[in-house]
């Protein structure tokens, strides 16, 4: 029988067998070896044989645990993330980078992005359950209540507007701080975003794609995690806002190596970031972790002829990263997409193709003239069809 000359004698590697059965059956052992992996490295060292897609598996589990991440602000992170599930809440910025990254950073808040019509029970969630105190700006009623008035109606023909000259950030409505004392500590602070599409808007539209990251309810994803976690270079958005500048900062202190713009001919850059290729949130080129679900509480139907959402609408949005000028050499980018808002669909989306755009506003125009036709159906009556983008998409 011909032997490969690369091939290992039978002694070496029952001795190799041995040492990786050792390695990959130890905890403690395998915990520190898998610790200085990147994600890349994690995944194909869990691919090498079975004891280490094990070993990996384990510690993936204890390392990705999204409740002991959340129980720094939370006492009660499975009733925030069942708050999630019946919002569609995100979390982003540097808590998403780092549970993805497995770090810390003892200065950091928790950010997190609802949809039109959720801050106010997400707010008052932090107030009445958690103990956080509303802390308003110069502008902002003391009273969370009297500030975020409970007045949005789905209903309501929606007018979106990309422009905000309250806030800096493009897509948001409002930014609500809130505050908790801990022992012996700085005070845990919580800014809640409310978003004027959908929260992944505003994601999308951060100062460079290291930060474009975002934790449902029941799974983390990342939009650019090659470059992000793998190489460690943030492309920047076009014209970020002046108060984006000391965020970038912060991230190239981190360890993020920050690029301008992308060569017309660097296929290396444009392959990294996906260059006018349209994206979606759980695509091939996302990473995603799914999360633990156990003691998770799922949404209720919105209504009674509404079918219940068992999964977050984050995964439905589309964008495109684009050049502003494809005809110079070095361009700067941006998040191009189209926004998709009816009163059909209780959530409002980014939509990268303008076919499919076409075939949502053909789908539910009619529909929505039916409904609209229908007197005296109030909103707890109305008919949401946002899980039929399952078979439209």
């Amino acid at each position: 029988m011909f032997q490969s000359p690369f091939a290992f004698p039978n002694h070496q590697q029952n001795r190799a067998n041995a040492v990786s059965n050792a390695v990959f059956s130890r905890a403690p052992v395998y915990d520190l070896i898998f610790q200085a992996l990147s994600p890349r490295s994690l995944i194909r060292t869990g691919r090498t044989c079975r004891v280490a897609k094990d070993a990996v598996y384990d510690f993936s589990v204890r390392a990705f645990n999204i409740n002991r991440h959340l129980s720094r602000f939370f006492t009660n992170p499975l009733a925030f993330r069942s708050l999630q599930a019946c919002t569609g809440t995100l979390i982003s910025g540097s808590s998403a980078i780092q549970f993805l990254d497995r770090t810390f950073y003892p200065e950091s808040d928790l950010d997190i992005y609802t949809h039109p019509g959720h801050a106010r029970e997400v707010g008052l969630w932090l107030m009445e359950i958690e103990g956080y105190r509303f802390e308003h700006n110069s502008v902002q009623h003391a009273d969370f209540k009297v500030e975020l008035p409970d007045d949005w109606d789905g209903q309501e023909r929606r007018v979106y507007s990309a422009d905000n000259f309250n806030y800096c950030m493009k897509g948001v409505e409002a930014v609500y701080t809130f505050t908790k004392e801990q022992p012996g500590g700085e005070p845990l602070k919580v800014q809640l975003v409310d978003s004027k599409l959908n929260p992944l808007e505003v994601i999308l539209n951060f100062h460079s794609t290291c930060v474009m990251n975002v934790i449902a309810f029941d799974a983390a994803y990342s939009l650019y995690p090659m470059a992000t976690f793998e190489d460690r270079r943030a492309l920047k958005l076009t014209n970020p806002r002046p108060h984006y500048i000391s965020a970038l900062h912060k991230y190239v202190h981190r360890g993020w190596r920050l690029i301008a713009y992308i060569n017309a001919h660097d296929e290396l850059s444009r392959s990294s970031f996906f260059l006018s290729r349209a994206r979606w949130v759980n695509d091939q080129h996302s990473w995603i972790v799914p999360l633990n679900m156990e003691g998770v509480h799922l949404r209720p139907s919105m209504s009674p002829s509404s079918e219940n959402i068992s999964w977050d609408p984050v995964i439905h949005n589309s964008w495109t990263l684009a050049r502003t000028n494809d005809e110079k050499e070095y361009s700067e980018i941006y998040s191009q997409y189209q926004p998709s808002h009816t009163t059909v669909c209780r959530y409002n989306y980014t939509v990268a193709v303008k076919e499919l755009l076409y075939m949502l506003i053909s789908h539910f125009k009619p529909q929505g003239k039916l409904y609209h036709s229908i007197t005296y159906l109030d909103k707890s009556h109305w008919t949401w069809y946002s899980f039929l983008l399952l078979h439209v998409l």
